[in-house]
């Protein structure tokens, strides 16, 4: 995509996104939902992926709202409220959306509760991936 194309993009898109997730609206910052690279975000606000608007101009993504608002919140604050969701569900949702870095945790989430305790203490000592 050449400067233009961005620019274009950018004012299309603006500095605040609203979004309409399965129904549910949703308003965040392009910030939020650029800051991890390389995601179904940044391909969608960058032109590589088409995009739906509704009615009121939201952008239109048909998928669950109650999943969107707990990977949205995870893009804002890198935390995830694991009670509030299914595990497998939140990462097959990471997974659409190509967050690396939830679907490495989720993964570790999913092993660690079907591990046994000896297991648990025992990957606890590892240091991470990359470290």
């Amino acid at each position: 995509m050449d400067k233009s194309e961005k620019m274009f993009h950018q004012a299309y898109f603006g500095d605040i996104l609203h979004l309409n997730v399965g129904g549910k609206r949703f308003s965040t910052s392009r910030q939020t939902l650029t800051l991890i690279p390389d995601t179904f975000f940044t391909a969608l606000l960058n032109g590589q992926i088409s995009s739906l608007r509704d009615e009121k101009g939201c952008i239109f993504i048909d998928r669950d709202p109650e999943v969107f608002a707990v990977v949205l919140n995870y893009l804002r604050t890198r935390e995830i409220d694991l009670k509030a969701i299914d595990l497998r569900t939140l990462r097959h949702e990471a997974e659409y959306y190509n967050i690396a870095p939830l679907v490495q945790r989720l993964m570790l989430c999913e092993e660690l509760t079907q591990s046994t305790c000896g297991d648990v203490l025992f990957y606890g000592y590892l240091p991470p991936p990359g470290k």
